[in-house]
């Protein structure tokens, strides 16, 4: 409810849901709760970026080992539906793909790394969407002392990244 909620009030104001994951299982976790959302037309059709490398090939290794999936899962698969692929996926491995990403101002969620935001790819895409208050951070993990996660998790006002000093205005 949380997930769709921050999606959908989002998207209706025109802005961005961004979310740092772990590559291992959140990712995976994040994807299935979209494929239900989507499939049930619970939230407006928007793309939804896996914006990490990694997490599309553990998810390719979790698809490999979908009979180790718990009961639910495992119904869910036995439907016939691919609980890592919906309408609207996109998965970027590429870091031209990636970049692409925020040349696009239209509504959208992007998924990616670090679950902290300690790096990696979600550090750009917050450059870009922290400044906004239309747009959305979902923090979904563990965010130890010290790491940018962690600050805006504390509501910092400003945070540096890349050196860089950028507001804090996202919800």
């Amino acid at each position: 409810d949380i997930l769709k909620e921050a999606v959908t009030s989002t998207i209706t104001a025109g802005g961005t849901v961004i979310i740092p994951a772990f590559s291992i299982e959140r990712t995976q976790e994040l994807l299935l709760a979209f494929n239900e959302l989507v499939e049930a037309g619970s939230i407006p059709a928007v793309p939804v970026y896996l914006d990490s490398p990694l997490g599309i090939n553990v998810t390719k290794v979790y698809k490999k080992y979908e009979h180790w999936f718990n009961e639910n899962v495992d119904g869910i698969i036995r439907s016939g539906d691919d609980i890592f692929a919906f309408k609207g996926l996109i998965q970027t491995s590429s870091p031209d793909e990636s970049r692409a990403i925020n040349q696009n101002n239209d509504p959208k969620v992007i998924i990616a790394g670090s679950g902290m935001s300690n790096g990696w790819r979600i550090v750009h895409h917050e450059t870009k969407y922290l400044p906004d208050e239309k747009n959305t951070i979902l923090i979904v993990g563990y965010q130890a002392a010290n790491t940018l996660g962690r600050r805006l998790v504390e509501k910092e006002k400003k945070v540096i990244i890349h050196g860089m000093e950028v507001p804090v205005r996202i919800k």
